[in-house]
Order: structure tokens, then sequence, then C-alpha cells
């Protein structure tokens, strides 16, 4: 008899079961690295967001005009005016961080600082850096705020990025 060289039929079987083994290894290879880079860009989008958020409520808070311009000073809400005599308020509303600006007599204007926050906490402390127990004196007398620490959570999930900051008003 004569050896014919070609293949067999359980040849090219066993050749197409290996090749879809290797194809669906591969495919799941790039799709989990696909979905690694769209996780880091969210977690840099939340973190970009929440620094920037971050940042100017910092700026603003130095801005206190003294120690009896604090309005409202609770866990989710800080309200001031400043030392050119607006009134300013950070607060939660939902899963927005906003800044309501009023500069008298004009109406109050509401800015978004960031969406996607899953939590604001401000923390109160006074001159020996003692968290304040209770509620913080605020206007009309002179508060014992000596600074403010801000906790703010952007983003949910595995995605959620805090930033924690503490600022000491100028005025005060």
């Amino acid at each position: 008899m004569k050896n014919e060289g070609g293949i067999t039929l359980i040849e090219m079987v066993i050749t197409i079961v290996l090749l879809g083994i290797i194809g669906i290894i591969t495919s799941e290879v790039f799709l989990y690295s696909t979905r690694s880079v769209l996780t880091g860009d969210a977690v840099r989008e939340a973190t970009q967001v929440n620094r920037l958020a971050v940042d100017r409520m910092i700026r603003e808070i130095r801005n206190v005009r003294n120690d009896t311009s604090v309005i409202t000073a609770n866990a989710t809400t800080f309200e001031f005016t400043n030392i050119d005599g607006d009134t300013i308020k950070f607060v939660l509303a939902g899963t927005d961080l906003n800044r309501v600006y009023t500069d008298p007599p004009s109406a109050a204007v509401t800015n978004k600082l960031a969406t996607n926050v899953s939590g604001l906490v401000f923390t109160y402390l006074d001159n020996t850096g003692a968290a304040i127990a209770g509620a913080p004196i605020v206007a009309p007398a002179a508060t014992n705020i000596w600074s403010v620490q801000i906790a703010l959570t952007v983003g949910s999930g595995a995605e959620a990025v805090q930033f924690r900051s503490q600022v000491h008003p100028r005025g005060f």
C-alpha cells in the first residue's frame, strides 16, 4: 500500500478545536485589558473632578471674612460670607456638589462643582485641633471653628475616589 501524504479528519478536528481554544483565550485577554483601561479612565476622571472641586472649596473657604461670617456649618453644608461680602454655600444636593453664590443684591446662582458625588462630610475643628462636639457656633456670634476638614467621595463602587483636605480660613 502506498502512504498518501494528507491529513486525516481527526487531525483537522483537533486543529480546529485548538484554534478555537486559543481564540477564546486571546479574546478574554483582550476584553480584560480593555476593561482595565476603561476602569482606569473612570478613576482618573473621578480623581480629576474630585481634585478640582476640593481645590475650589479650599480657595473659597480660606476667604471667609471673619469669625462672625459663618452662617451654616453642619456635616453636609458650609455657608459663609467671604471678604467681598458675597455669600458662598457648599452643599450636597442628591449626588451633586453645589456651590451657591450670592452677590447681594443679586439672586443666588448655583454651580455644580461635581456630579456623581456619593459623600461629602465637613468636620469642624477648634483651635486645639479637636473635632467640635455638637453643632459649631455660627453667626451672629463668633464661631468656635478654627479649621474645616473636607472629605469628598466621587464615583461609586470600585471606581469611587475620596479626597480629604483641611483648610484654615485666613479671617479667623
